[in-house]
């Protein structure tokens, strides 16, 4: 019987231990991807969550103001912003509900800055009225994801979020 004859062959060669490597390193790369993704669209969710929250909270202090939305003089709304000009309780002291008003929407924008990502190219805010239908349009916008991955956040990047309210 010849000692150095050929066993059979016991153990993985070095072939199968390098793929099971490269399996293993493509498996977490798509687990690393996984991770950036999750937080990137936790931080989308979390503005837009922000954004309604306040956009809502605009529309209860106007229904606790009632007088501020309808003024009993039948002038405009004191609730009517442009996202232009910054409301300025002062210009209209002698006259509480203008001035709980513009108070409201002084406080309601900086909520909406403290909360979310400004958006690009467009008021971060905005109300304005249909007088047609008596309705008002709530509109908060923010700069959410980079969706088309150019790693720069653009106007085509913002989200926006409104509602109708009938006082």
């Amino acid at each position: 019987m010849n000692r150095y004859a050929p066993r059979r062959q016991r153990g993985v060669s070095l072939i199968e231990v390098m793929v099971a490597i490269v399996v293993f390193g493509i498996g977490m790369l798509g687990l690393a991807l996984l991770q950036t993704k999750g937080a990137q669209f936790t931080k989308e969710s979390s503005s837009r969550t922000s954004a309604i929250i306040q956009a809502r909270s605009l529309a209860d202090a106007m229904r606790a103001n009632p007088l501020g939305v309808v003024p009993a003089d039948g002038s405009s709304s004191y609730y009517l912003y442009d996202g232009t000009v910054a409301p300025d309780p002062s210009a209209c002291s002698s006259n509480l509900p203008c001035a709980q008003a513009k108070t409201d929407l002084k406080n309601w924008l900086a909520s909406i800055k403290a909360g979310t990502i400004a958006a690009q190219g467009v008021p971060a805010a905005s109300v304005s009225r249909n007088a047609t239908l008596g309705t008002f349009t709530v509109t908060v916008s923010w700069n959410g994801m980079d969706v088309n991955g150019d790693k720069q956040l653009t106007a085509a990047d913002n989200g926006t979020y409104s509602f109708s309210l009938l006082p």
